[in-house]
This record gives C-alpha cells, structure tokens and sequence, in this order.
C-alpha cells in the first residue's frame, strides 16, 4: 500500500514538475510583448507580481489555503526570496539585451550548475559521465553568444545578465528543496510573490517619479493586460505551485532536470512566433546544450 502511494506521489510530482517548466517556457513570449508596451522593466514585474501576490491571498481570505510561519526556521524562505528577487532582475535584463530564444537556450544550463551546487551543499555527487558532459552546455553557450553577434540578437552584456540570472535559478532551487521541508507549497509561492511584488513596485515608483499615473498608464493596453494576467496567473501562480510541490517529492537535481522543457518551449516559441533570427551556429550551440543536459540528468 505504501509503495502504491509512494508511487503515485512520485507520478504526480513528475507530472507537477514538468507542467510548471512548459508554463515557465511561455513566459519568455509574455515578457518580451510586455516589455514594448512599459517605459522601465520594473513596471512590468511590479504589475505583475501585485496581481500575484493578490490572487495568492484572495485563497488565504476565503479561507481556502492557510499559513503559519510559528517555529519555523526563516534562513531558507529569506534566501528564497532574495533568489527570486535577483533572478527576475536580471533575466528581464537578459531578455531585453538578447532574444527569446537564445534566453531559454542559456538558461537551460540550470541542471549542469544545479549539479555542482548539489555536490557542495546537499552532498549529492555526480557520476564521471555526467562531469564529462557538463561541458557540453558550457561550450554550447559560448558558440550561442558567438552566433547571437554576428546576427545582432546577442550583446556579451545580455549574456552575462543571462548566466547571473542562472546562478540565480539555481539558488532558488536548492533554498526551495531546503524550505520545502518546513513551508507548504502555497506558503512559499506567496511568500516569494510578496517580496517580489514589494521590491519592483518601489522601484517601478521611483522609475517614474512617483507618479502614479504615469505608473498605471500601461494598464490601459489590452495586449499588456493579456501579458501580465498571464504573467500572473500561469507563469507566477500556477507554475510556482507545480514546482514547489515537486520539490517536496523530489530532489533538487531531479527537479532541476525539467528545466530542458522550458529551453524546448522558449526556443520554438521565439522562431515561430517572434521571428527571432537563428542560424546553422545558433542551431548547433542549441543541440550541444541539450545533449549535454540530456546525458547529465540521466539516472546515476
């Protein structure tokens, strides 16, 4: 009976982690429309992040959802916080200094540095291969960033904004696999979602002075309403959920492993519907970072 239920938990939460990376995979799309309609990407993250957080607390209002932080350990949720706080500031800068599709593809390098962070903090080695392999992704990027030049898609600028806000994914990560032991699924998406919500709308009012027209004058594009509720309500709400549940079943370097759909997503998504330039380089870089994930995530 228990490893019945063992088994379906481990479904569900494969399941879980790999919806929340294919949403993830839109948001690329959704921030890249957004970012043409507002005069400072912190408006954007700050319309954003409020609708969130609002939506996340109408569930604790109605009584639907609870939340206690009584004698629980702090260290891990802060540094989830600050992690989520960073990793949107600089992939917002990432997108706007690269495109869609060169934005996934760096950023699926997550698994590889969630490997090492693994080694050193939660003691979980890789196999030879997997160390081999790691190099892939790595060179990968550096013939991406190359390409992405020569087509005008790419600034070293953009890419190292990109490779930050890796770091910082990865960061996430392995705080979440340590929060999840003591904060439930809904108390740490709506704790990141409060913090981050707090931080960009201070820094989207003193963007524009603290004029509070000029601050919700973007509201008034619909296309812009489309990009933020979804923003919102699937790349923020519904994929923080999924994962976060994962990552309660998981560890983190299964968790992380998902992160190629998001690449996958973000890739096809950028070619197809934002017309982003690609090339035989472009290409080549892409394969050389999925293969390499591929057979660095492979069970041990």
């Amino acid at each position: 009976m228990g490893v019945t239920v063992m088994k379906a938990d481990t479904k569900k939460a494969i399941l879980c982690a790999a919806l929340g990376n294919i949403i993830w995979g839109f948001s690329f799309l959704f921030i890249k429309l957004g970012l043409s309609s507002v005069p400072d990407s912190n408006i954007l993250l700050s319309h954003r992040f409020l609708l969130s957080a609002l939506i996340m607390l109408l569930y604790l209002i109605t009584g639907k959802e609870k939340f206690s932080l009584k004698g629980k350990n702090w260290k891990p949720i802060l540094l989830l916080m600050l992690a989520q706080v960073g990793y949107y500031i600089f992939e917002t800068q990432g997108i706007q200094h690269t495109t869609t599709t060169i934005a996934g593809l760096v950023l699926a390098v997550v698994p590889v540095v969630t490997i090492a962070t693994g080694a050193l903090f939660l003691k979980e080695y890789p196999t030879r291969r997997q160390a081999l392999f790691c190099i892939l992704p790595v060179a990968g990027v550096i013939i991406m960033t190359v390409s992405g030049q020569e087509l005008g898609a790419a600034t070293p600028l953009g890419i190292l904004f990109l490779l930050i806000t890796l770091l910082m994914s990865t960061l996430y990560k392995t705080a979440n696999r340590k929060a999840a032991s003591e904060f439930t699924p809904y108390e740490r998406t709506l704790m990141v979602l409060s913090a981050s919500a707090t931080f960009f709308t201070i820094m989207a009012l003193n963007a524009v002075d603290w004029d509070i027209k000029a601050y919700l004058a973007p509201l008034a594009d619909i296309k812009y309403l489309i990009c933020i509720f979804s923003l919102s309500s699937l790349c923020s709400i519904s994929a923080n959920l999924l994962v976060n549940y994962a990552t309660a079943k998981m560890s983190v370097f299964k968790v992380a492993s998902f992160g190629s759909l998001s690449t996958l997503c973000s890739t096809v998504i950028g070619v197809l519907f934002l017309h982003e330039p690609v090339n035989v380089s472009l290409l080549l870089g892409a394969v050389l970072i999925l293969v390499g994930i591929r057979e660095v995530t492979k069970p041990k």
